[in-house]
């Protein structure tokens, strides 16, 4: 099978180069592994094993494509396996209609999973049409699997449908294949490819720009005109000024409590700023439900725990939709269709006009300090993006070996991250041997409001290139935006998933409702716990009061009471340890609670079902066998015959006769049961002076039965068949 596997060398190289390309940087160590492994078919000459073959390194594609651990990779364990696997494969799809080419693997994951897919499925395509001696099909997938990425980038593409031409023509050639057809098709497809690509690529450049501002297209070409306040989420270091005149820019008919009103996130740290990184999930119109994403916990399905607020639009000119925590419900039959887009922001088709009303629901966790602190660090796939900064990806809280790993990022001269080693140092010191990811949260927040020097100034001294490293280490004066993006990126490399909120503070309460004023514009950071959600934590010190025993934005002092307490923790904590600190552990930090998984849930019930049903049949025979009389013997060895072809699923009547079993037995499995009925007719209508003799030969007879039965039935249908409780049905109407 040498010349098959050097067949397709040249069509794999092609193939995986041109899905290479839509990455930047590309991961070629993963592409090479998973090209590997697609080859493997290729070398199999027998189809069945070749099938095999497909399957088995398909299964290890997935696993380094979807980061599946092989204990993981269990029957019944579809929210650790099968959920995370569809619903990256869901958004990983909507991503590359959302992003701009190349993309950044490290950023985006989900696309990234798709590309290895990708390149596993047409190369093992290729290589088990030609083991099957298909030249010309192996050629069409060669010049598909590399022409249709090669039509998505701009640069390099015409190389790449001449690498796929040679490809597709090597195929035949290799193969010795002297057909016209065979080199026909490659030469015709493998030209077009090439055309196509050169075509393509500054038409999809365009379309691809355009998608990327969906938000902004107008039918009728008309610019929208701002009527009074527009603000830049992204993240901004050098300054604001609000107007000496304060202008109210929402009104809220909301919960009593005071609220944040979250705009959007900033998901992405990137060139030392925050930005955002959101992707489309879902367009609604008005009564559509507000899909979830993956990181929404189930709480946020129980209609009992929303809030309601009703939003009225004074002076603000922006499309996204203002919303305390994650919205799951919307009326917004004023606004037209409403585009939902990753970690809970709504955005509308156009800034909505002054006095436009919408009604939103919200989940907004209120969990207790207890329940952060045992909340632990199982964190699902996708939180990945929300450990991540300068396309680095940081471990785990509490994971083995994340020290190293982190030292061999900052120390890394090639990435620009590695001048934050100073900010990763302080949050290292802060948070102390925090035991929790809770813990650190609670030690950074208390350290920019209260211990670290740091001082609210919205016209702070300027800095250099990288602004968040002067506030943390230098000037220790700025705004919201510095005191959130600092904390935020602290804990992404202390490993915890987190990012920064924009939106405004709760406003005034006047009349029942909130008045929501420009000046009320804010960032703040969201943590997210398993099993809570994101939940809301504030580092900007001077900022009001808000809700929540779980912060210090509350100015509550309950949170440390609860350290003293010993509810976060064996001994208690005191919040000035935490300030000072010494090293944060590397291993065995943020243990959770052991909770049973659905897997070991299931194999119990199991395991119970085969306990009672299996041994209770089991009990029930043993005790029949136990009499002396032939009769009963006779009567107890029939009935147990007909419940294990019962269970078997062989029918058996009501009335069956010795002879029907005979017949049954005969049909059904081949066995020759006259001595078996011979026996039982004996004890049953025998004479009496014959008892001993009776009464053992119906027993001897069946076990015979038994056993030749047990040794045509297959392992399963055994299993099944103990596990059953057809007999057991019968049995009861008896």
């Amino acid at each position: 099978m040498r010349r098959p596997l050097l067949a397709c060398v040249l069509p794999a190289f092609a193939i995986a180069s041109a899905w290479l390309l839509i990455e930047e940087p590309a991961r070629a160590g993963e592409a090479l592994a998973i090209t590997m492994l697609a080859l493997v078919p290729a070398v199999v000459a027998d189809p069945r094993l070749r099938s095999l073959a497909v399957v088995g390194a398909g299964a290890v594609a997935v696993w380094i494509a979807f980061d599946v651990e092989p204990w993981e990779a269990l029957p019944y364990r579809d929210e650790r396996v099968l959920e995370p696997v569809s619903r990256t494969v869901q958004l990983g799809i909507a991503d590359f209609y959302g992003q701009l080419l190349p993309f950044d693997p490290g950023q985006y994951l989900e696309m990234h999973s798709l590309t290895l897919i990708a390149v596993f499925g047409f190369v093992a395509a290729v290589s088990v049409l030609v083991a099957a001696r298909r030249p010309v099909a192996a050629a069409a997938v060669t010049v598909t699997g590399a022409g249709w990425p090669a039509t998505l980038v701009d640069d390099n593409a015409a190389a790449i449908g001449a690498i796929a031409l040679a490809g597709a023509l090597s195929i035949p050639l290799v193969l010795r294949v002297r057909t016209a057809p065979a080199l026909v098709v490659g030469a015709v497809t493998g030209g077009a490819v090439v055309a196509l690509a050169v075509w393509a690529s500054p038409a999809a450049t365009l379309a691809r720009e355009a998608a990327l501002d969906w938000q902004s297209w107008d039918i009728s070409g008309a610019p929208v005109q701002a009527t009074s306040v527009r603000f830049v989420w992204d993240a901004n270091y050098d300054g604001i000024a609000f107007p000496k005149k304060p202008t109210v820019v929402l009104v809220v008919d909301g919960p009593d409590r005071a609220r944040y009103w979250r705009a959007s996130t900033l998901d992405l740290f990137r060139y030392d700023r925050w930005f955002e990184d959101l992707f489309w999930l879902a367009r609604v119109a008005r009564g559509d439900p507000v899909p979830l994403d993956r990181l929404a916990p189930r709480a946020a399905t129980d209609e009992s725990s929303w809030l309601s607020q009703r939003v009225e639009v004074k002076a603000l000119v922006d499309d996204r939709l203002v919303a305390t925590g994650t919205p799951v419900a919307l009326d917004a039959g004023q606004l037209g269709p409403v585009f939902v887009l990753s970690g809970g922001v709504l955005r509308a088709g156009e800034p909505p006009d002054r006095g436009r009303r919408y009604r939103v629901w919200s989940y907004a966790p209120d969990p207790a300090p207890a329940a952060l602190a045992r909340a632990g660090v199982r964190y699902p796939p996708a939180v990945a993006r929300y450990l991540t900064a300068d396309g680095r990806r940081f471990p785990p809280f509490g994971a083995r070996g994340r020290e190293r790993t982190l030292n061999a990022i900052l120390d890394d001269p090639s990435y620009a991250l590695s001048a934050y080693r100073p900010v990763y140092e302080t949050a290292r010191r802060v948070v102390g041997r925090a035991r929790s990811p809770y813990e650190a949260v609670l030690a950074l927040e208390s350290w920019f409001r209260l211990r670290g020097g740091f001082v609210y100034d919205e016209q702070p001294p300027p800095s250099g290139r990288a602004p968040l490293l002067d506030f943390v280490t230098r000037t220790k004066a700025g705004y919201c935006q510095h005191f959130a993006g600092a904390m935020a990126l602290m804990l992404r490399m202390l490993g915890v998933p987190a990012r920064v909120a924009v939106g405004f503070t709760s406003g005034t309460r006047d009349e029942g409702k909130w008045v929501v004023a420009d000046r009320d514009a804010h960032a703040w950071v969201e943590v997210w716990f398993p099993g809570q959600g994101w939940v809301s934590f504030d580092p900007t010190p001077g900022r009001g009061t808000f809700g929540g025993i779980y912060s210090f934005a509350s100015d509550s002092r309950e949170a440390i009471e609860a350290l003293n307490r010993g509810e976060l923790g064996e001994g208690g904590v005191d919040p000035d340890r935490l300030a000072r600190g010494a090293d944060l552990p590397t291993a065995g930090a943020g243990g959770e609670a052991w909770r049973p998984s659905p897997f070991a849930i299931g194999l119990g019930l199991a395991a119970l079902w085969l306990g009672v049903v299996g041994g209770g049949k089991t009990v029930r025979r043993r005790v029949a066998r136990l009499t002396r009389d032939p009769r009963r013997a006779a009567t107890a060895s029939r009935r147990e015959l007909e419940a294990f072809l019962r269970d078997q699923g062989i029918a058996i009547g009501p009335a069956a006769t010795l002879d029907d079993l005979r017949l049954t037995l005969a049909r059904e499995l081949g066995l020759d049961a006259r001595a078996f009925t011979l026996a039982v007719g004996r004890a049953r209508f025998g004479p009496p002076d014959r008892k001993g003799h009776d009464a053992s030969a119906p027993r001897r007879e069946l076990e015979r039965l038994l056993r030749a039965m047990r040794l045509q039935l297959s392992g399963w249908a055994r299993f099944r068949g103990f596990a059953s409780v057809r007999s057991l049905q019968r049995a009861a109407q008896r």
